[in-house]
């Protein structure tokens, strides 16, 4: 049954699959309820929790897995980057050491200038994984897509957007979710708007369902052209997930009363209700400008 999962939650990150993640916290609830001492069912469901945006549930099964490997790579991984999103770096980065003499030097190097990059480090991070991807290359495993999504994180962070653009170019093919929104991210930040029209519309419209966080950017590039098929979409989605009150795609809600149907009030809300639980850059950034729609103070903690 886990290996089950596995697969199913490897498809799930793809584009038209989010479903997945359902069936397979459905698979998963059994043996959590009755407190399993499986270690990959608690990886497993904090998978499921972490793209749920249940960062404490989460970050509660990777202490079960910690309980039966305290040097688990994947576990301590996805851990740091939950700490990250939560504005934890101290947290983050005793996670980042733990890897230390337990993996290869490069993914602890990776995982140690990310959590520097939110400490005051941005510029100085940037340059040495630059750096360091310089010299052994841009790894060919299922690391390549996570260090170039890093780099082009921070390059985004410094406002160089054609940097990012130019690493995300590299593992384009076959990317999912996370990495197609920051790619998307990139290109709209260049006004690239007929670029991301060719290149993304045909990736959504093949998926078996539209992923709503793909749609919003497609609608973003389309305001800026002709046509209404995705802002139509969108509307309507953003709509039903306000009835909703579905917290889980706040930072969208907030994108799409910034950007698509100005409503400053509702801006702020989503905003406010995405800041409570993510707390990285981009999150930051979407609370600044909510508030300066409605001519609010800055959130606290600002400087990076």
């Amino acid at each position: 049954m886990l290996e089950q999962v596995q697969r199913m939650l490897d498809r799930a990150s793809r584009p038209g699959y989010a479903h997945l993640y359902g069936q397979a916290e459905k698979q998963l609830s059994v043996p959590v309820h009755n407190d399993s001492e499986r270690m990959l069912v608690w990886l497993l469901w904090a998978e499921v929790e972490q793209h749920q945006h249940n960062f404490d549930s989460a970050l509660s099964a990777l202490g079960r897995v910690f309980e039966s490997d305290s040097t688990h790579v994947e576990a301590r991984l996805m851990a740091a980057r939950i700490r990250l999103i939560q504005g934890e770096y101290e947290q983050a980065r005793q996670h980042c050491l733990a890897l230390i003499g337990n993996t290869d030097l490069l993914t602890a190097s990776i995982c140690a200038l990310e959590v520097a990059s939110y400490r005051g480090s941005l510029k100085s991070s940037y340059q040495q994984l630059t750096a360091l991807v310089a010299r052994q290359g841009v790894p060919e495993d299922a690391r390549g897509a996570w260090v170039v999504q890093m780099l082009a994180d921070m390059a985004l962070r410094l406002e160089q957007a054609e940097e990012a653009a130019h690493w995300l170019d590299q593992r384009f093919s076959n990317a999912n979710v996370s990495y197609l929104l920051q790619w998307a991210d990139a290109q709209l930040a260049l006004a690239q708007f007929e670029v991301v029209m060719r290149r993304l519309e045909p990736i959504v419209d093949a998926a078996p369902a539209v992923d709503d966080s793909l749609a919003l950017r497609l609608a973003l590039a389309e305001k800026a052209l002709e046509g209404r098929k995705w802002q139509d979409y969108i509307a309507s989605r953003m709509t039903l997930r306000v009835q909703r009150e579905d917290t889980e795609h706040a930072a969208d809600l907030a994108r799409y009363y910034l950007h698509l149907e100005p409503n400053p009030e509702k801006a702020l809300h989503w905003a406010e209700v995405n800041w409570e639980s993510a707390r990285e850059h981009a999150d930051r950034q979407l609370l600044l400008q909510a508030r300066n729609g409605v001519k609010k103070p800055s959130p606290d903690g600002e400087s990076e």
